[in-house]
Parts: C-alpha cells; structure tokens; sequence
C-alpha cells in the first residue's frame, strides 16, 4: 500500500470542486492505496503573486473573474452551504494537511489546478505545476488551466511553471487548451482523463437518499453561478417552458434572483436531485457533467466565458445536440431525451482508462 496524496481544489465551497476530490480519492483508494489531501502553499514570489492577482488576460476576462471569486467567496456560498461542505469533507476524509510527512505519491488534479491567471488566494504556486517537496513522484491527473493560455504567460512566470513542471512524472488533462498549454511549455507527453465526477461511481452514494422533502414534486434545476441567468429573455424563455409544463424551477447552487430559494442540498443530495430532475439548464463545467451523468434532459448554456471548457467536454461526451448558443433555441434542446447509453459507454471506458493510467503511474 502506497501513501498518496491529492492536492486539489477541494477546500473551494463549489459542488463540482468537493466532487470531483471525493472521486479521485475513491478511485486511488480503490487501487488499495491510503490517500490524504496536501494544503496549496501560498506562493512566495510576489512579483509572481502580482503578476497572478492582475489576471493580464483582458479586461473583460479580468472584470468577469473578479465577479466569479465574489461570487463564489459571498453570495453562492452563504452560511448554511460553507457548513455543508464543511461537513461534507469531514465526514470523507478530505480535509487538507501539511506537506510534513513523506509521501510516496502526489497526485495534482483534477479541476483548474493549472489556472494561474486567476486570482486566488495563494498567488502563484509553483506547488500546482509539479514543485512538492514532501513526495518521491508526482502526477497529474484531468489538469486542467481553464481559461489561461500558454501565450498570456510573462517570461518569468512561464519559466517557472517549465521549471515546476520538469518534476512531473507522468501528465493528464482533461481538454484540448490544457494540453496545448503543456506541451508549449514542457514539451513534456501526455493523456487525456476525463474528470473524476464522470468516471467516478456514486452509486452507493446515492441509491437510498431521499430528497422529496428538499424538492418539489417536479422541477427543474437552473445550474449557474450566482446571477448569472439574468438576461431578461433567458428569464422568459426558461419560466415560459417551466410554466407550459408544470415545473417548478430550482437553483441548488448559484442563486437566481428570480427564482425562490430552494433546501440547502449535501453533494449527494446535488446528484440525487439532478437524477430526479425533469430536465436541466446549465452554462457550467460540472453542471453539464452532472447533468450528462444522472439527468434525463438537458440544455448547456455555451457562452464566450465558458466556451473553451465546454465545447471540448460536450464533444468528448457526444452530447453536441444539446448545446444551445442562443436562448431561443431552449425548448427544442428540452425535447431530446439524452442517449444515456452512450454515455454510460462513453465514461465507462474512459473509467478503465483512466483506472488504467493511476495503477501505471502511482
């Protein structure tokens, strides 16, 4: 049995960043391994941190990441959610410790542990790019960079993430632009892994949880960060298709102001109720995987902000048929039932790929 241990984005208050952690670690922990979580370490080059803070993407890129990290610090996390997660990684082991005890194996990944232009709480570090000191051999596994590009980098700033990288034994990502921003600057192999929450099983998990006392009797689940659905005729053409067909619509994560606060839900009522759900609306990266794995019909949302991640996702699941670009195309995408044979095809074998790639290089 190996020490490994996982150094994620699982301490941020965000179903799919909590889930994706928990996936990863039963799928380590399946492979007879003891796993832990390492706490990111605050970077400690300040012109690097600053470099990081400025998010020198774009303006508007910039304006939209500050509002996201308020969001996800204030609104979308409010009292009664920040306990559930707390509680959540308490009751699953994935609570962060220091990097004081030698490991045989660290796994980096998945979610955005790449996305070093975006602001965060630890600056840049070099820490997430390969620089862990406390294990014999690191990994990544679904990396992804999210928005950053290789091009965006300073000099100094790339050649740290170069440097960072030459530690890494073996690289996965999980898209197109997370690769090309790897083999730009590392030169180094790599694979592609799907995210946990995909190829991870919660089927113990979830079989016997009831949440009809949380939920209306049938609904739909409007997955978004917070405000976000706020043009007026997403508004329309949404609560006009709920109202035809007798929906309630929910908003489990990011709060809408126009739709009523609904149960506050733990990650695996989240996954239950997208089960149970008639149909979701979603313009987000796990939002769509949650929706793809448990939901029966479904509408992803692609907007300039969230293109890069989610065109390559819904290719990679086959589920391009329901993508909408405009709002008015909403019902027609709701008619389709989702081919949930494919895609329990399509993830079960990228399960044993990815099982397969864990047990070669941890």
């Amino acid at each position: 049995m190996k020490k490994v241990i996982i150094l994620s984005m699982q301490q941020v208050d965000n179903y799919g960043s909590v889930l994706q952690a928990y996936s990863l670690k039963k799928m380590i922990e399946s492979l007879d391994n003891e796993v832990k979580f390492l706490a990111i370490e605050m970077g400690r080059n300040e012109a690097l941190n600053l470099q990081c803070s400025k998010k020198d993407i774009d303006m508007k890129n910039e304006i939209w990441l500050k509002r996201q990290w308020k969001r996800v610090k204030g609104k979308i996390c409010g009292r009664k959610l920040r306990h559930v997660f707390s509680e959540f990684r308490n009751s699953t082991g994935m609570n962060s410790v220091s990097g004081d005890e030698q490991v045989d194996v660290c796994v980096i990944g998945s979610d955005e542990v790449f996305n070093c232009l975006q602001k965060s709480k630890w600056g840049f570090s070099n820490q997430l790019f390969g620089d862990v000191g406390c294990a014999k051999k690191v990994i990544t596994y679904a990396a992804s960079c999210g928005s950053t590009k290789a091009d965006n980098l300073s000099n100094e700033l790339r050649e740290s993430v170069k440097k960072a990288m030459a530690n890494l034994s073996a690289i996965s990502v999980r898209d197109r632009n997370t690769a090309e921003f790897v083999e730009k600057i590392s030169g180094k192999k790599l694979v592609y892994n799907l995210d946990p929450v995909a190829v991870g099983d919660f089927d113990d998990e979830i079989r016997n949880l009831n949440v009809d006392s949380k939920l209306p009797k049938k609904y739909c689940i409007v997955y978004s960060y917070s405000e976000r659905f706020n043009d007026l005729n997403e508004i329309k053409a949404i609560s006009e298709y709920c109202k035809a067909r007798g929906l309630k619509i929910i908003a489990p994560f990011g709060r809408q102001k126009w739709i009523p606060s609904s149960e506050t839900l733990t990650p695996f009522e989240l996954l239950k109720a997208f089960q149970d759900a008639e149909c979701i609306i979603t313009d987000t990266f796990h939002g769509t995987l949650f929706g793809a794995k448990f939901g029966k019909k479904l509408a992803i949302l692609i907007r300039e902000s969230n293109r890069n991640k989610l065109e390559d996702l819904t290719q990679r699941l086959q589920i391009q048929e329901h993508v909408i670009t405009d709002i008015s195309q909403l019902s027609t995408v709701l008619e389709k039932n989702l081919n949930k044979k494919k895609i329990h095809e399509i993830m079960s074998l990228e399960r044993v790929k990815s099982l397969d790639y864990l047990k070669e290089n941890l």
